[in-house]
Protein backbone atom coordinates (compact mmCIF):
# COMPACT_ATOMS: atom_id res chain seq x y z
CA UNK A 1 0.00 0.00 0.00
CA UNK A 2 2.82 2.42 0.99
CA UNK A 3 3.90 2.01 -2.33
CA UNK A 4 0.71 2.58 -4.43
CA UNK A 5 0.34 5.88 -1.95
CA UNK A 6 3.33 7.33 -3.58
CA UNK A 7 2.62 6.36 -6.49
CA UNK A 8 -0.75 8.48 -6.64
CA UNK A 9 1.40 11.21 -4.63
CA UNK A 10 3.73 11.57 -7.65
CA UNK A 11 0.85 11.65 -9.84
CA UNK A 12 -1.33 14.48 -7.72
CA UNK A 13 2.05 16.74 -7.74
CA UNK A 14 2.17 15.83 -11.89
CA UNK A 15 -1.56 16.95 -12.14
CA UNK A 16 -0.41 20.29 -9.96
CA UNK A 17 2.33 21.51 -12.28
CA UNK A 18 0.17 20.53 -15.20
CA UNK A 19 -2.44 23.11 -13.99
CA UNK A 20 0.07 25.76 -13.17
CA UNK A 21 1.95 25.34 -16.62
CA UNK A 22 -1.58 25.66 -18.17
CA UNK A 23 -2.45 28.19 -16.17
CA UNK A 24 0.38 30.34 -17.25
CA UNK A 25 0.48 29.49 -21.09
CA UNK A 26 -2.82 30.56 -20.64
CA UNK A 27 -2.27 34.15 -19.39
CA UNK A 28 0.71 34.55 -21.92
CA UNK A 29 -1.71 33.17 -24.86
CA UNK A 30 -4.46 35.74 -23.49
CA UNK A 31 -1.65 38.62 -22.87
CA UNK A 32 0.31 38.60 -26.33
CA UNK A 33 -2.06 37.20 -28.71
CA UNK A 34 -5.60 37.40 -27.86
CA UNK A 35 -8.35 36.12 -30.08
CA UNK A 36 -12.20 36.57 -31.14
CA UNK A 37 -14.95 33.55 -30.65
CA UNK A 38 -15.26 31.60 -32.94
CA UNK A 39 -18.31 33.05 -35.88
CA UNK A 40 -19.98 29.63 -36.48
CA UNK A 41 -21.22 30.03 -32.97
CA UNK A 42 -24.20 32.22 -32.50
CA UNK A 43 -23.41 34.85 -29.55
CA UNK A 44 -26.58 34.06 -27.95
CA UNK A 45 -25.80 30.70 -27.94
CA UNK A 46 -21.63 30.76 -26.54
CA UNK A 47 -22.42 31.86 -22.67
CA UNK A 48 -25.15 29.45 -22.10
CA UNK A 49 -22.43 26.21 -23.54
CA UNK A 50 -20.09 28.08 -21.36
CA UNK A 51 -22.19 27.67 -18.41
CA UNK A 52 -23.44 24.12 -19.66
CA UNK A 53 -19.52 23.20 -19.15
CA UNK A 54 -19.39 24.61 -15.72
CA UNK A 55 -22.38 22.72 -14.69
CA UNK A 56 -21.58 19.55 -16.39
CA UNK A 57 -17.94 19.73 -14.88
CA UNK A 58 -19.63 19.95 -11.39
CA UNK A 59 -21.57 17.06 -11.66
CA UNK A 60 -18.50 14.82 -13.42
CA UNK A 61 -16.72 15.87 -10.77
CA UNK A 62 -18.75 15.23 -7.75
CA UNK A 63 -20.80 12.22 -8.41
CA UNK A 64 -18.64 10.35 -10.57
CA UNK A 65 -15.15 10.79 -9.86
CA UNK A 66 -15.47 11.69 -6.13
CA UNK A 67 -17.66 9.34 -5.55
CA UNK A 68 -16.53 6.26 -7.30
CA UNK A 69 -12.97 6.79 -6.13
CA UNK A 70 -14.24 6.67 -2.92
CA UNK A 71 -16.40 3.46 -3.67
CA UNK A 72 -13.47 2.21 -3.99
CA UNK A 73 -11.68 3.20 -1.56
CA UNK A 74 -14.15 1.74 0.92
CA UNK A 75 -13.95 -1.69 -1.22
CA UNK A 76 -10.51 -1.60 -0.21
CA UNK A 77 -10.94 -1.28 3.41
CA UNK A 78 -13.82 -3.93 3.47
CA UNK A 79 -11.48 -6.58 1.66
CA UNK A 80 -8.73 -5.66 4.13
CA UNK A 81 -6.28 -4.95 1.52
CA UNK A 82 -6.87 -8.31 -0.35
CA UNK A 83 -4.47 -8.04 -3.80
CA UNK A 84 -7.60 -8.25 -6.11
CA UNK A 85 -9.66 -5.23 -4.97
CA UNK A 86 -5.74 -3.61 -4.24
CA UNK A 87 -4.90 -3.36 -8.19
CA UNK A 88 -8.75 -2.57 -8.71
CA UNK A 89 -8.38 0.72 -6.46
CA UNK A 90 -4.40 1.43 -8.08
CA UNK A 91 -6.22 1.43 -11.31
CA UNK A 92 -9.25 3.49 -10.60
CA UNK A 93 -7.05 5.94 -8.66
CA UNK A 94 -4.43 6.18 -11.30
CA UNK A 95 -7.41 7.09 -13.69
CA UNK A 96 -8.79 9.92 -11.71
CA UNK A 97 -5.84 11.49 -11.15
CA UNK A 98 -5.40 11.71 -14.66
CA UNK A 99 -8.64 12.61 -15.92
CA UNK A 100 -9.44 15.31 -13.46
CA UNK A 101 -6.69 17.56 -14.53
CA UNK A 102 -7.22 16.77 -18.12
CA UNK A 103 -11.20 17.17 -18.69
CA UNK A 104 -10.57 20.65 -16.62
CA UNK A 105 -8.09 21.66 -19.04
CA UNK A 106 -10.35 20.35 -22.15
CA UNK A 107 -13.75 22.04 -20.74
CA UNK A 108 -11.53 25.00 -19.85
CA UNK A 109 -9.86 25.63 -22.89
CA UNK A 110 -13.27 25.05 -24.57
CA UNK A 111 -14.85 28.00 -22.40
CA UNK A 112 -12.04 30.27 -23.08
CA UNK A 113 -12.24 29.17 -26.56
CA UNK A 114 -16.00 30.33 -26.55
CA UNK A 115 -15.70 33.32 -23.89
CA UNK A 116 -12.48 34.84 -25.39
CA UNK A 117 -11.98 35.57 -21.36
CA UNK A 118 -9.00 34.02 -19.13
CA UNK A 119 -11.19 33.71 -16.29
CA UNK A 120 -13.48 30.69 -17.29
CA UNK A 121 -9.81 28.68 -18.24
CA UNK A 122 -9.14 29.45 -14.52
CA UNK A 123 -12.11 28.68 -13.19
CA UNK A 124 -11.87 25.48 -14.54
CA UNK A 125 -8.02 25.05 -13.30
CA UNK A 126 -9.28 25.70 -10.14
CA UNK A 127 -12.05 23.37 -9.69
CA UNK A 128 -9.44 20.54 -10.97
CA UNK A 129 -7.07 21.96 -7.92
CA UNK A 130 -9.54 22.30 -5.30
CA UNK A 131 -10.64 18.40 -6.42
CA UNK A 132 -6.69 17.13 -6.71
CA UNK A 133 -6.09 19.14 -2.95
CA UNK A 134 -9.34 17.28 -1.37
CA UNK A 135 -8.16 13.85 -2.31
CA UNK A 136 -4.77 13.37 -0.59
CA UNK A 137 -3.45 9.42 -1.28
CA UNK A 138 -0.98 10.43 1.77
CA UNK A 139 -4.17 10.06 3.78
CA UNK A 140 -5.10 6.71 3.02
CA UNK A 141 -5.06 4.02 5.72
CA UNK A 142 -2.41 1.19 5.38
CA UNK A 143 -2.65 -2.39 5.90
Amino acid sequence: MKMIKLSLHKRRKVGFMVLASIAILGYIVNRFYPFNPPSYISPEWRMPLVYGLIAYKVIELGIFYLLFYRKHYLKLLEAEFHTHVLEKFEKNAKRFFFLVPQGSIVFGILSYKLSSQIGYLWLFLTIALITLLLVNPKKLEEA
